[in-house]
């Protein structure tokens, strides 16, 4: 396993929220994440499919988590503003949210994500994401 992996996945371990989630680190690599999420009943909306807020915040991880391989160990990131599309509903037994790195200024870094139902090339969801190194 290689050290971006471990790192990432030692934060997850650290966010309740994401254990909650049952987010998993699927790859890492410099400026490249991809996690996911399995389907569960306590995850979906009111008509079966996966809730919009769970798309999102698989997003936002996959995000943060992408600009966290290129900052120095010891550093995190705090996210100040991300804008979602969800474009088709994640129907599948797995969302898979792949993050990379767009651009690290001196204070911002943009992330771009999109996410997946497992097994397909459509997109199900566009993330731009900005967030402050600390």
């Amino acid at each position: 396993m290689n050290g971006l992996i471990q790192r990432v996945e030692a934060g997850i371990q650290k966010q309740t929220f994401a254990q909650l989630m049952g987010f998993r680190v699927e790859e890492a690599e410099e400026g490249r994440v991809v996690i996911s999420c399995e389907r569960r009943v306590d995850l979906l909306q009111q008509t079966g499919l996966l809730h919009g807020g769970v798309t999102g915040a698989l997003c936002e991880a996959a995000a943060g988590y992408a600009a966290l391989t290129i900052l120095p160990e010891g550093q995190s990131l705090i996210g100040v503003e991300y804008k979602i599309n969800l474009l088709r509903a994640i129907t599948g037994e797995k969302a898979i949210a792949v993050g990379k790195v767009l651009k690290r200024g001196k204070t911002l870094i943009v992330v771009e994500v999109e996410a997946f139902n497992a097994g397909s090339d459509k997109i199900a969801a566009k993330m731009i994401f900005t967030g402050i190194p600390t």
